[in-house]
């Protein structure tokens, strides 16, 4: 029977490497599929991540303009209180000792018309 055991041997390790082959060719194809499998997804989630990512920011955006508009309207009435006409004129009186001008020393100045420019409308 040795005989036997070597006439069937090369047929069984011809079927083993074709096993193998076709193991490694059908990994290859499972790995090959799963990793296209992964970029779809990444493909799919990314602009989803991305989408999330800008709500976010247009969020702190939003929040940062609201306080940038609250201290903008502060400043203006900080700058109109601090330009009042009679702020000024206490700090003139109190502070530089200024004294406030007699009826005889206002000087009344009417505005002359300026003559035209020319490139400018009027």
């Amino acid at each position: 029977m040795p005989g036997f055991q070597q006439a069937l041997s090369p047929p069984v390790a011809h079927r083993k490497k074709v096993w193998l082959w076709a193991n490694k060719s059908t990994s290859v194809a499972v790995l090959l599929s799963i990793v296209m499998v992964l970029v779809g997804i990444l493909l799919y989630l990314w602009p989803q991540v991305h989408l999330v990512t800008l709500g976010y920011r247009q969020s702190s955006l939003r929040t940062l303009r609201a306080q940038v508009l609250h201290k903008q309207k502060e400043l203006q009435v900080e700058r109109a209180t601090l330009r009042h006409p009679a702020r000024i004129e206490e700090i003139a009186i109190q502070r530089l000792g200024m004294q406030r001008p007699h009826i005889s020393q206002i000087i009344y100045v009417r505005p002359t018309p300026h003559p035209p420019t020319p490139g400018r409308e009027q």
